[in-house]
Formats: structure tokens, sequence, C-alpha cells
């Protein structure tokens, strides 16, 4: 499922896009030009060519942009120093994925000199990746696919079995037009604008990502994300009008890995009620044969999160095994973490 991880540079692994912002404006201010630093806001993560001449467009001044790169770089270097440290959470995920032989790439839309800049200031050595891909590798840079399939192609795998962490909205359309899953940052941009463009899981930082020492626990990992993010995202679907809870589920496969979304629907004759989880185990089972439980995840209004029925334990017991995990999560993003067999030692089973 997973055979590598692309990571872009601003706002994944560094906290640059303010530094960035100010030494453009800088340049423009040299050139005589006031701008502010929203008028970048479009062409983040679209690579400098954008970022500087689309707003030199704007203000009908004209440069040559590779003169106007170079300054700006040199304007960037001077801003940023040795003021920042790598973004929370990424000096573990790349030693996770090391210990776990899950091959890596840095793919940015920005220039090489610029990138080189980046990496240095928070210490972060080449070696840590296996390939290195920068904006002036492709003509067309993102939110185009080219320069994340190029990355594919370098690391010698399918764009199907990458997983993208990006920030940026230009980044998410690239990462998905190249077929690949892609983990969303809200270091700079709205989790509403990330999910627009495709994002298939919202983060806050890497430091979401827990530490792994083997391929299968980061697709562990994985489909936890994504399946809370279908869980999120059907909360809101659901028919509560008499008690005003609304809970959303996802239910993971163990076969197929599929995940199965239900949300509760209640009824005026209370017993009537379907619960979220019930609802999608019965999705689940419905279309596949034998169907095993590997996770479930719920979303609910409660702090802290509300863990399942007793009801739902009992159905759901049938279909889970010792391995299976139950995720309990509220709007807040608390999570609440059980085995199973925690939450319903002693199921009913019938004894023929």
């Amino acid at each position: 499922m997973v055979d590598a991880l692309l990571f872009d540079m601003d706002g994944v692994l560094i906290d640059s896009e303010d530094y960035l912002a100010q030494a453009a404006v800088a340049f423009f201010e040299s050139r005589k030009v006031k701008v502010k630093e929203e008028d970048f806001l479009p062409y983040v993560g679209a690579g400098e060519n954008k970022y500087i001449g689309e707003v030199a467009k704007k203000y009908h001044l004209e440069i040559d942009i590779e003169e106007a790169k170079l300054e700006t770089y040199a304007l960037y270097k001077e801003c940023i120093g040795d003021k920042e440290k790598p973004l929370s959470g990424v000096i573990q995920i790349l030693e996770s994925a090391q210990k776990a032989n899950i091959p890596m790439a840095v793919v940015t839309s920005a220039d090489r000199a610029k990138m080189e800049i980046s990496l240095e200031a928070i210490g972060l050595d080449h070696s840590l990746f296996d390939v290195i891909i920068s904006g002036e590798d492709v003509v067309k840079k993102k939110p185009h696919p080219d320069i994340y399939l190029l990355a594919a192609q370098a690391l010698g795998v399918e764009p199907s079995k990458c997983v993208v962490f990006e920030d940026a909205p230009h980044g998410v359309s690239s990462a998905k037009a190249a077929q690949m899953s892609c983990i969303a940052l809200t270091t700079g941009f709205s989790e509403q604008e990330l999910l627009t463009h495709g994002a298939d899981a919202i983060i806050h930082t890497l430091a979401d990502i827990e530490a792994f020492t083997s391929k299968q626990e980061f697709e562990h990992i994985l489909l936890r994300l994504f399946a809370k993010e279908v869980a999120k995202q059907v909360h809101s679907f659901a028919y509560a009008p008499y008690s005003h809870f609304q809970v959303g589920s996802a239910i993971v496969s163990k076969k197929t890995k599929k995940i199965y979304k239900g949300v509760n629907v209640e009824n005026s004759s209370y017993g009537a009620t379907i619960c979220a989880e019930r609802s999608a185990l019965l999705s689940g089972v419905s279309s596949e044969k034998e169907f095993v439980i590997e996770m479930v995840v719920v979303i609910s209004d409660d702090d802290p999160p509300a863990v399942p029925c007793a009801l739902c334990l009992q159905v759901l017991s049938e279909f889970s095994d010792d391995d299976t995990v139950v995720y309990l999560y509220n709007l807040k993003d608390t999570m609440l973490k059980y085995r199973f067999r925690e939450l319903l030692p002693h199921p009913f089973t019938f004894v023929r």
C-alpha cells in the first residue's frame, strides 16, 4: 500500500512562507513598488516564477525573472538566517521512515537555490532523502502532477503507492492529479480549502503522525487518518432530531482495507434508532463475505469522546478479533484508543 513518502518543503518541513513573503516584498520595494504579503498567497506552492512573476504583472512591473529570483533568494537567506528549526514532528517521521525502510523524497516547486537555503537553515542533510526534486526539474510545476510523477519515477515506485505530505492547495491538487494519497497540513491554509482540493486526510503538523518502526505500522496510522476523515465528513449527515447528538463512524475491513461509513439515524420509535457504528458495519457486511473489522473510528460531539453503546459493542463483537482497535474522537480532535476487548471483555456468545 505504501512504498514511499514524498514531502513538500515549505510549510511541511520548514515554516518559511513568512520569510519568503518578507523577502519578496523587500525585492519589490527595491524597485520602488509597494506590494502586500497577501498578494503572494494565490501562488504559494507554485514556484517562484509564478510567486514573483505574477505579482510583478499585477503591478505592471517589468522584471528579469531569473535576476529577480536571485535577489529575492539573497534577501530570503538574510531573513531566515538561523532562526528556524524543522517543523514539529519532522525529525520523528524521518527517523521512523528510515527504521521502517520506507524511501523518502523532498518534492518542492521552489528552485534548487531556495531549497538549499531552506534545508541548510533547519539542518536537514540531503542524505536523509533518497531523492530531491526541485521546481527546476520540471516544466510544469504544481498544481500539475509532473513533479510528483518524476519523484515516483526517480524512486522506482508506483505513484498509487506514494503518500504525499502537503500544505498548499496547489500541492494537494498536484499530488491527487498524480493519483497519490495526500495528507495535508494546516500550517498555511484552512482545513476546508485543503479538502476542497482533494486532501485525503488533515493533520496539524507531522507530530500528529506517531512514531513507527515498520511499514505495517505506518499503513495502520494512515488508515486511521483516512477513516477519521471519512467519519468526520459524514458526521453532519446524522439524523438526530430527538437527541441532537450526532455521530459519524468509519469501519475498516481487515481483508480489503476498504472504509465503510455510517451515521446515527434516529426514529420517533426510539428502539428503531440505528447507531452510527452499526450503520457502517451493515454497509461492510453487505459488501464483503466473511467480514472482519480491522478498526472502528467514531466521531461524536462529546468531550471526552463518546464510547459506543453496549448494543453496538455486542453487534460489533461478532465481527471483531483481538487485534481490532477502536479510535474515539470528538470535534476538538481529542482521541481515545482502545482494544475492542477493553470495551467489551465478555460479549454474549450463542452456544449451540
